[in-house]
C-alpha cells in the first residue's frame, strides 16, 4: 500500500519498525473525528498578510492593494518619500516628512489661546486640514500650507496664527472630540461627547445628520473605511468599548468591550 493509498494526498505517512501512522501535511489540519486532513485557511487568522491574503492549497499568497508595493514582506504605499506627516499638538499643527531623514518639523497652523485640538484629518481631494475644538464647541478648517518643496526659508518659519481659518455653520456642539474625512462622499463625520453623538455633513456643514444616539456614554475617537461603507469609533464612558457600524448609521456592531478601559484612540 502506498502513501497516498493510506494516508491521502494531504498527509504522509510515517513509519516506525512497530507501527505506521499519517500526519498531516504542512498547510493541512487533521479533521475532527475522521482520518483525513484539511487545508488550513491561513488567511482567517489575524495578521498573516500586511494587505491581501489569497488562500491556497496547502498555503497562501500575500499581495498588495492599488498604489502600494510589496517590500520586506510589507506593503509601502508607491511614492512614500512624497508624503507628509501632520501633528496635532494642543493649540498647533505641525508637518514632518516621516520617510525623509533629514526632514524638520514645519509649521502648518498656529492657533490663539483659545484653540484646543483635539483631533484633525487631512481631506487630500480637497487639500484642506480639518480638526475639532473642544474648548469653544467648534469644528474648523483651513487650506493646506504649500510643502517644504514649494516654501522658502522665510515663509518656513512662518508663524500663520488663525490665517484662513473657517469654522462649520453647525449649532449646537458641544464638546467634539474625533473627526473622520470620508474623501470618497466628500462628508465629514465627528463624534460630540457632550450631548453623546455620532454625526455627519458636508464639508462646509450643509445637511447634517445624527447617525447615532443612545446607548453611548462618552464617544471620542472615529474613523471612516469608505470604500467598505464602515465606520468605527471608541466610547470611554461607563461601559468602555470600541463600536463600529455601517456609515448611515445602520448594521450598529460592539467590536471589543471586555478588558477594555479607557479607549480614546
Amino acid at each position: 500500500m502506498t502513501n497516498t493509498t493510506m494516508c491521502g494526498d494531504e498527509a504522509q505517512c510515517i513509519q516506525s519498525r512497530s507501527t505506521s501512522y499519517c500526519t498531516c501535511r504542512r498547510g493541512f489540519q487533521k479533521v475532527p473525528d475522521k482520518n483525513s486532513c484539511q487545508d488550513i485557511n491561513e488567511c482567517l487568522r489575524f495578521g498573516t498578510c500586511s494587505q491581501l491574503c489569497n488562500n491556497t492549497k496547502g498555503s497562501h499568497v500575500c499581495s498588495c492593494a492599488k498604489n502600494f508595493m510589496k517590500t520586506d514582506n510589507m506593503c509601502k504605499a508607491e511614492g512614500s518619500e512624497h508624503q507628509i506627516l501632520y501633528i496635532a499638538d494642543d493649540n498647533k499643527i505641525r508637518s514632518m516628512y516621516p520617510f525623509n531623514p533629514n526632514s524638520a518639523y514645519e509649521p502648518a497652523f498656529q492657533g490663539d489661546e483659545n484653540v484646543r485640538i483635539d483631533a484633525m484629518d487631512i481631506y487630500v481631494k480637497g487639500n484642506k486640514i480639518y480638526w475639532t475644538n473642544w474648548h469653544t464647541g467648534k469644528i474648523s478648517y483651513r487650506e493646506l500650507p504649500a510643502s517644504s518643496a514649494a516654501s522658502t526659508a522665510s515663509n518656513r518659519n512662518r508663524r500663520q496664527i488663525d490665517g484662513g481659518v473657517t469654522h462649520l455653520n453647525i449649532s449646537g456642539l458641544k464638546m467634539p472630540r474625533g473627526i473622520a474625512i470620508d474623501w470618497v462622499a466628500g462628508n465629514v463625520y465627528w463624534t460630540d461627547s457632550g450631548r453623546d453623538v455620532i454625526e455627519v455633513a458636508q464639508m462646509k456643514g450643509e445637511n447634517r445628520k445624527t447617525l447615532i444616539s443612545g446607548m453611548i456614554d462618552e464617544p471620542h475617537a472615529i474613523v471612516v473605511d469608505p470604500l467598505r461603507g464602515t465606520m468605527y469609533w471608541s466610547d470611554w464612558g461607563n461601559h468602555p468599548k470600541i463600536e463600529t457600524a455601517a456609515m448611515d448609521g445602520t448594521l450598529r456592531e460592539t467590536l471589543v468591550q471586555d478588558n477594555i478601559q479607557w479607549p480614546t484612540g
